[in-house]
């Protein structure tokens, strides 16, 4: 049997649940059985945090203690609130109910310093959760070898990882197919998380670009070859999004991907990525990003090292090429729209536990 364990989050149309919610329907095909873990009590005070974790939290911890018997699998999805808890009670399911535990990476919180609120200060807790709870899982699946090595400099044993390769991205979404012009830019928006966007329009860009996702400033006057679309839950967005290719940056900078979120990108699948290719648009990517080897292997889109390349691989990729690029992304979007990698990575994992049994 194999047991997932849902831990609950608000859906909105940002696409910070898609990819775990994704997790969870593709673990159900597995015939795998759902343990449902309540909303983290993010807005209370830390005392109440504390006493919900030792209180829920360890009665949510007894549903799977109860539930898990010698053989069964159980995949979790990392990082789970409860840290401490979760680090103390895995072990005593493995040692005591003899199952197995899978966990399928979303972040590295020690990598991604700064990036969310809360993360930069609190160092000890973010090394904790990449580094102690990871560290008891008999599978890990990590998003790329980039990661992958960087776990295994880390002291992980190789053995144990599991590459996705790319995230998966669920949607009956009706596809648009036809090219439309410009360059898409998927995501969360605001300034603070997406200077990027910001500092291309100063540069009133001699091409179309589409904007989509929430936290938009609209007090920026728009030039006429710049569109804001709106915003759109993950599950419908492949069918609006419109462009010749899909940007995956970060950072401030156009010159080149910089600061924490810059960095991360040489380590992480960065989800609007699936995002694009699952709406059967190509993607221009960070040459240093791990999923650049992705995307040169499949020939799925063009890798740059800055955004002032943009303008003259528009204008001048040959319609023969765009032709054979664009066959690609779609190929590949087939895949992610039903689920192939993630498939592939947790049979992976489930057929190396058999054998080391």
């Amino acid at each position: 049997m194999i047991y997932y364990i849902n831990a609950l989050k608000t859906d909105d149309n940002t696409a910070g649940p898609k990819a775990p919610n994704d997790i969870y329907r593709l673990t159900k095909e597995y015939n795998g059985k759902e343990i449902i873990f309540n909303p983290f009590p993010v807005n209370k005070g830390r005392l109440y945090q504390k006493a919900w974790l030792l209180s829920k939290g360890v009665m949510q911890w007894m549903k799977v203690f109860s539930s898990a018997k010698e053989g069964d699998v159980v995949v979790y999805q990392h990082p789970t609130y409860g840290i401490g808890l979760n680090a103390k009670l895995i072990p005593l399911i493995q040692k005591y109910k003899k199952a197995k535990f899978i966990a399928v990476i979303h972040d590295l919180e020690s990598l991604r310093m700064g990036v969310q609120k809360g993360v930069e200060h609190n160092q000890e807790l973010t090394d904790a959760a990449d580094n102690k709870v990871l560290r008891c899982f008999d599978k890990i699946i990590c998003h790329n070898d980039f990661m992958k090595k960087y776990l295994i400099e880390k002291g992980f044993e190789e053995d144990k990882l599991v590459s996705l390769e790319i995230f998966d991205y669920l949607t009956d979404a009706q596809m648009n197919n036809q090219v439309t012009d410009g360059l898409a830019i998927a995501g969360n928006l605001s300034k603070g998380k997406s200077t990027y966007i910001y500092e291309l329009l100063k540069t009133n860009p001699n091409y179309k670009l589409n904007l989509f996702g929430p936290n938009f400033d609209k007090s920026i006057e728009l030039g006429e070859k710049i569109e804001y679309f709106g915003s759109f839950k993950p599950e419908v967005l492949p069918g609006e999004l419109r462009g010749k290719f899909g940007l995956v940056w970060d950072g401030e900078s156009l010159e080149t991907c910089s600061g924490n979120t810059g960095n991360y990108l040489r380590y992480n699948n960065p989800h609007k990525t699936s995002l694009y290719l699952a709406s059967g648009i190509p993607v221009i990517i960070w040459k240093e990003a791990a999923i650049a080897k992705f995307i040169e292997e499949n020939n799925a889109g063009v890798v740059v090292g800055s955004l002032l390349e943009i303008e003259n691989i528009l204008n001048n990729i040959s319609e023969e090429e765009y032709v054979r690029i664009k066959k690609n992304a779609e190929q590949i979007g087939k895949k992610l729209r039903e689920g192939y990698y993630y498939k592939k990575a947790l049979e992976k994992c489930l057929e190396e536990d058999k054998v080391n049994e």
